[in-house]
């Protein structure tokens, strides 16, 4: 049994960090009412994963045009449906006939990963007009679908299907045959006749194993879950129409659901952070350093613990443009990597090398404990780096474990100049 370790954060006073999320991205058109994360954190706007929608177009970096499938009850997608203009992410359904279907709609999903531990999300939209009888949906995917990543989560923050309430629900997707199945629902009565009238915030936060969602800044439903990945998992946003009410109501058509902003947040300042360099990474335990089996070139081979300090415990870091880091060895240049299985949401899995190719499952947030100490969490798993049953000994694996219990410190790590 891993002995497990809870989040030490520095934590800023709740008013005052909910203050300085709000200043940061002051000045904008239309800034929301509650427009800033959870008090009680400390955190860090995050722009590689956010959006502004400030431009003239989509930003083809961070989104694709389309989802996965085609059609959605009697709409059918077009990219002629998604624009940017004043500040917002426009997404139209109109009387259109396109695939079959009679009328069309707009749908994005983005390119990159939302952080599942120790984030939170939140987006400003106007969902579509009640009347026009047309889905309006803020929901956290990954596509292609990959079922051998059972179980696959889907997070609807948001779905119009009464306009008096936040309507959030937890889905999972199985194969053989592919089952898409709830597992969770929550109406939370918003006190609002018609949220389509106006803009309004809607939140994840996902933290501490929990999920809690929020509307305009108030929390409307706290759920936690037995698998992990609803937590811990990154996934994409989808903002989309959908045809889950049935036939729209074309006198009421076209009209748009209109998206101000998608910002994503770390409940972490990255205070002390290393700088690009060569570094041997020792484990706080067992004051070993994290290595590759010397001589052992091969992809997918375990990564280990040992008392040396040499080439198979040097490692450059090197930080991305979203603000997480590679981690390759000297050795051989391979990269400190998670195999994308469905065993990467799961306790005990094995950190390995393999060559580098910058995926998401080869990056890492470094995060800050105390005394000089970090935590290193995989971008794609939410899951830290960690040395098996803190074990002491010389060859001891490294695997990914949630990190949870602050008694033991086989999952914090300090770095020295290599």
């Amino acid at each position: 049994m891993m002995k497990r370790k809870k989040a030490v954060m520095k934590k800023a006073a709740g008013a005052a960090a909910g203050c300085a999320a709000a200043l940061l991205l002051a000045g904008g058109p239309k800034l929301a009412v509650n427009a800033a994360p959870p008090a009680g954190g400390n955190w860090t706007l995050l722009p590689a994963v956010s959006d502004e929608f400030s431009g003239s177009g989509l930003d083809s970096s961070k989104w694709n045009n389309g989802i996965w499938y085609d059609v959605t009850g009697e709409l059918a997608f077009s990219p002629d449906n998604v624009k940017v203009e004043n500040g917002n992410l426009v997404l139209e359904a109109k009387k259109e006939e396109r695939n079959g279907k009679l009328f069309t709609a707009g749908a994005v999903e983005s390119k990159f990963e939302v952080p599942g531990t120790d984030s939170y999300v939140e987006v400003r939209a106007k969902a579509l007009d009640k009347r026009a009888n047309v889905l309006s949906a803020i929901w956290m995917q990954s596509s292609p679908l990959n079922w051998a990543m059972n179980p696959n989560p889907e997070i609807d923050i948001m779905e119009t299907f009464d306009y008096s309430k936040l309507t959030s629900t937890l889905h999972i997707w199985k194969q053989s045959p592919s089952v898409h199945l709830q597992v969770g629902q929550n109406r939370w009565n918003t006190g609002l006749a018609d949220i389509s009238a106006d803009y309004h915030t809607y939140g994840l936060e996902r933290s501490n194993g929990k999920m809690k969602f929020y509307f305009d800044g108030r929390l409307a439903w706290e759920r936690s879950s037995s698998w992990d990945s609803f937590v811990e998992l990154s996934r994409h946003m989808v903002l989309s129409l959908e045809g889950h009410l049935g036939h729209p109501n074309e006198a009421f058509l076209p009209s748009t659901f209109l998206v101000d902003y998608v910002r994503t947040y770390y409940n972490s300042d990255f205070a002390g952070a290393p700088t690009d360099g060569v570094y041997h990474l020792v484990n706080a335990e067992s004051g070993k350093a994290l290595a590759v089996v010397q001589g052992n070139d091969e992809n997918a081979s375990q990564l280990i613990q040992t008392s040396g300090r040499g080439r198979e415990t040097s490692w450059l870091l090197k930080r991305n443009y979203d603000g997480t880091y590679s981690i390759l060895s000297r050795q051989n240049g391979k990269s400190a990597d998670l195999t994308a299985d469905r065993n990467v949401t799961e306790n005990g899995t094995a950190v390995t090398q393999y060559d580098y190719h910058g995926g998401i499952n080869q990056k890492w947030y470094v995060v800050p404990t105390e005394n000089g100490r970090f935590k290193l969490i995989s971008a794609l798993s939410g899951k830290a780096l960690c040395v098996k049953d803190a074990a002491v000994s010389d060859g001891a694996p490294v695997i990914q474990w949630s990190w949870e219990n602050p008694s033991v410190l086989n999952d914090e790590w300090v770095f020295e100049r290599g």
